[in-house]
This record gives structure tokens, C-alpha cells and sequence, in this order.
């Protein structure tokens, strides 16, 4: 009598715990598919931000000569003003 009770509470902790174990792993199947998309998704941007990057500097190799001929055309029109420097304005005032 002893025995069968034992064995009866064993059966049902086995059943339990062989639950338990099925809802586990099924979590983690869908937590490794969720990683798996994440890291897919990471991969085609990073992709993409590689791309965008390169055709930026195409971009500036190709207009860089532009933009310093625009400032060279812009600067010719401003002329720093002189200013006195310490020096200059001690020997004056004296």
C-alpha cells in the first residue's frame, strides 16, 4: 500500500514536471526565433548604414571641390578686421 502511494505521487511529479520542461522549451524556441529576427533586422541595417555611408563620401569626394571653391569665392568678400594686440595698444597709449 505504501508503495503504490509512492509511486502514484512519483508518476504525477513526473508528469509535472515533464510539463513544466514542454512550456519551457517552447518559450525558448520563440525567444531564439525572436533573437534570430533581431538579429537578421540588425544585420540588413547595419547593411544599409554601410551603403549610406560609402555614398556619402562619394558624395563629398565628388562635391568637396565645389564646396572649396564656394569658400574660397565668399572669402574673397570678407576681410578679417586688425586688431590691436596688447602690445600695440600699451605703446600707443604712451
Amino acid at each position: 500500500m505504501k508503495s503504490d502511494i509512492f509511486f502514484f505521487i512519483t508518476s504525477v511529479a513526473v508528469v509535472i514536471i515533464a510539463i513544466l520542461l514542454t512550456v519551457l522549451i517552447i518559450y525558448l524556441i520563440k525567444v531564439s526565433r525572436d533573437i534570430r529576427y533581431i538579429s537578421q533586422r540588425a544585420k540588413t541595417e547595419a547593411d544599409n548604414i554601410i551603403d549610406d555611408v560609402s555614398q556619402l563620401r562619394a558624395n563629398i569626394k565628388e562635391q568637396g571641390g565645389k564646396i572649396k571653391d564656394l569658400a574660397g569665392f565668399f572669402s574673397r568678400f570678407y576681410k578679417p578686421k586688425k586688431t590691436k594686440t596688447r602690445k600695440e595698444t600699451e605703446h600707443g597709449q604712451e
